[in-house]
């Protein structure tokens, strides 16, 4: 493996670990404004949140991860 395609991945990984806890943070900290009348709602609001974001994030890595890349001249 090459050092940009071992770069390409980290940066990848760091990208994708970024997004999902920046998602996760969005949904803890739209859980934490709702009013308490509906504190199991917002708890399911969250989980799905949450999964959602780890679909998206496993799938975007994916798509990137497996994308065709230029070959490098010479």
């Amino acid at each position: 493996m090459s050092t940009w395609e071992m770069t390409w991945r980290l940066t990848v990984r760091w990208t994708a670990t970024v997004l999902m806890s920046g998602f996760l943070g969005f949904a803890i900290w739209s859980a934490v404004v709702t009013p308490s009348s509906r504190d199991w709602s917002a708890l399911l609001e969250l989980g799905v949140g949450w999964a959602g974001s780890v679909l998206l994030t496993v799938g975007v890595t994916m798509a990137v991860l497996r994308s065709p890349r230029a070959r490098r001249r010479g």
